[in-house]
Formats: C-alpha cells, structure tokens, sequence
C-alpha cells in the first residue's frame, strides 16, 4: 500500500473511492459546471460527482467558492477534494460546501487517475493500494 501524506484542512473519517486526477488547475467558476457535477475540457467532461477529485490547486474569481456549494446542494460534489497547493478561495469553498479537503499533498497523486483510493482525513493520508501502477491523469 503506497502512503501519501498530506495535510487535512476540512474533514474528518476516511471516504473511498475512484480517483479523477486532472493535472492542469481548474477554475470552479469557468471549468466546473455545479448543477452537473463535470469538469469541462473544451468538447469533453469528466464527471467528478461521487470521486475523490485531485488537483494542483484552483484559479479564477471569488465566484468559484459558490460554483462548489452549488456542487454541494445538487448532490453532484465530489467525495473529497486533494490538491497539491492550497489556495484560499479553494479553501473557502470546501468549509462552504463541506467537502472535504486536504492540500499540500505530493504531486505524485496526479498520476494516479482511475485508481481506487482511501483519503483518510483523521490522519491526513491517501492510500492507494500496490497494484495500481502509476496511472495517466484523467483529464
């Protein structure tokens, strides 16, 4: 079991599930769409309601933090939001929505899309189990 350590912010117990790893940081506010529960990439989607959703860290306005409430209360909000930076508007936005959230993650997590995950927030850890290899990021 591979053991990667962060830092809990918004959270407590442990959620599992699917990893959506994108890369590049997204903006909540011109890339999310709330009511859907989707990352927009140009064309394409990916859905993000009910996974365990990493990221670098988020840009854009202070409009993002209202786009992951509305997340929130159309039941389309990730399981769990990590990132690799923390940024204050993300940050915001998890306390808003409650969404879990743990930042300052090691990049290394970005690899792992597709795989099966267990965030535990009582010890600020991810753990992904040895037989998922290094994957491509979702999007």
């Amino acid at each position: 079991m591979r053991i990667l350590r962060g830092l809990t912010v918004n959270g407590t117990g442990t959620v599992s599930g699917e990893l959506v790893a994108i890369k590049t940081p997204i903006s909540f506010l011109g890339d999310v769409d709330g009511v859907k529960g989707v990352v927009k990439f140009g064309n394409s989607e990916v859905n993000i309601a009910g996974k365990v959703l990493a990221i670098p860290y988020s840009t854009g306005s202070t409009v993002g933090p209202y786009v992951m409430y509305q997340l929130s209360k159309y039941g389309k909000a990730p399981l769990a939001i990590l990132s690799t930076k923390p940024d204050t508007l993300m940050l915001i936005g998890a306390v808003m929505a409650n969404i879990p959230l743990m930042v300052n993650l090691p990049g290394e997590i970005l690899n792992y899309g597709g795989c099966p995950v267990e965030v535990r927030f009582n010890e600020s850890t991810v753990l992904i189990p040895d037989q998922c290899e290094t994957s491509h990021a979702t999007a």
